[in-house]
């Protein structure tokens, strides 16, 4: 390859092309880099290096299902999920979900309720990251109570 076309090759590319909404906001992350190749009339193979590019808005997700024990079923129920990371001996609130739900049946009984994805964002996915997850769970309804002054 000649050193023309490597240098444009190793160039940083401009993406904002890539990133532009409809809201003028964007977090640039569709686009790593791009590089125009072109075949000549009667050129069947190009062989190309394309990059380097540097990773861009990489993160990680975190799933978390939540297991509550003895439910009292047809009862509704809220569940909030809190995620914290731990920085400096300080907690700092990183994500919260919450949704309510009605267990069927009848009786008691362990649910376990699927789904509360949370997604960070971190650029150097090379080192470790501690978070810490709590749950609040409490019954949402309760019956009239004739000495409750509400």
């Amino acid at each position: 390859m000649n050193n023309q076309k490597e240098r444009l090759l190793n160039e940083e590319v401009n993406c904002e092309v890539c990133s532009q909404s409809s809201t003028g906001v964007g977090c640039e992350c569709c686009c790593n880099g791009s590089q125009n190749i072109t075949f000549k009339p009667c050129e069947d193979v190009i062989d190309y290096t394309v990059g380097p590019f540097d990773l861009k808005c990489e993160g990680r997700f975190l799933k978390v299902r939540v297991r509550l024990k003895n439910v009292c079923c047809n009862r509704k129920i809220n569940v909030g999920v809190l995620v914290c990371e731990p920085v400096d001996g300080t907690f700092y609130t990183r994500g919260f979900k919450a949704c309510q739900i009605v267990v069927p049946g009848t009786g008691c009984k362990d649910v376990t309720i699927d789904e509360f994805c949370f997604v960070f964002p971190d650029e150097d996915l090379c080192r470790s990251k501690t978070y810490v997850v709590k749950v609040v769970a409490h019954y949402a309804e309760f019956p009239s109570f004739p000495f409750c002054p509400c």
